[in-house]
């Protein structure tokens, strides 16, 4: 992932235009209106991203769209689980979960805040490649009326290619319309891109340190452990940015 790291320096010059307009998504063959996140999932996603990369980008609403995803279909345990066009953007993924197997296991009710965090976000031949940072310690299993982090103080260093549409790779720094109040889009944000590869663990063993930091909690005020009780939540924050309403475009 070095080369990606490098290479995110051409983004932050391209993200950051003049032109502060914004392209919607157009919905009007792809809203969804039945969907919507399981049940048992109650937490939130907010993101940030280092400097030059712009969360409004078509890439990085396709890698939103995706990570929000993989971790739905996950806690869902369903392909199902992720938002519109998930399964046929991951339809052609280099070794895809299998979200559908999961040994009977019961549906854990999920609270708090998952932070993620766009490390780095740079063009490839055929789209982007992004390193992302995975805050997941925040995200509480509530059991008999305690709560249960899921993992302890080190976010994840994840990494992810995806293909563009031909007729969009020149376009990458354009700003869609893409933030709002809901937790989960109801229109096929992915809009033809591709997830070629996605590698829980990042390569770049340097990632794991700048992801640490790039936290907004200080690693001493998270949990320590995983699976550790606690008797209250960690705050269910508002999504951010969050995705809008398609159905009233």
């Amino acid at each position: 992932m070095a080369t990606v790291c490098a290479a995110a320096v051409v983004l932050s010059v391209t993200a950051c235009g003049t032109d502060d307009a914004t392209t919607p998504i157009d919905p009007t063959v792809s809203v969804v209106k039945e969907y919507s996140v399981p049940e048992n999932v109650d937490y939130n996603v907010r993101w940030s991203a280092d400097p030059g990369i712009d969360l409004l980008s078509r890439p990085a609403v396709a890698v939103r769209a995706y990570m929000e995803s993989y971790y739905l279909a996950i806690h869902g345990h369903a392909l199902a689980a992720g938002y519109p066009g998930f399964a046929d953007a991951t339809s052609q993924q280099r070794d895809r979960v299998d979200f559908d197997y999961w040994n009977g296991s019961d549906l854990e009710r999920l609270v708090g805040t998952q932070f993620e965090h766009v490390l780095a976000l740079a063009p490839t031949e055929d789209g982007w490649a992004a390193t992302v940072c995975s805050g997941n310690y925040a995200v509480m299993a509530e059991k008999e009326g305690r709560f249960f982090n899921l993992t302890g103080p080190s976010p994840q260093a994840e990494t992810v290619r995806i293909v563009a549409p031909e007729q969009t790779l020149s376009v990458g720094s354009e700003s869609l319309a893409a933030e709002g109040a809901e937790r989960a889009p109801s229109a096929d944000v992915f809009a033809g891109w591709k997830i070629a590869e996605h590698e829980q663990a990042a390569r770049d063993q340097n990632a794991y340190a700048e992801c640490d930091s790039r936290m907004p909690d200080i690693r001493d005020a998270r949990p320590q452990k995983a699976n550790l009780p606690h008797d209250a939540p960690y705050p269910t924050l508002a999504p951010y940015p969050g995705w809008p309403r398609y159905d009233e475009n």
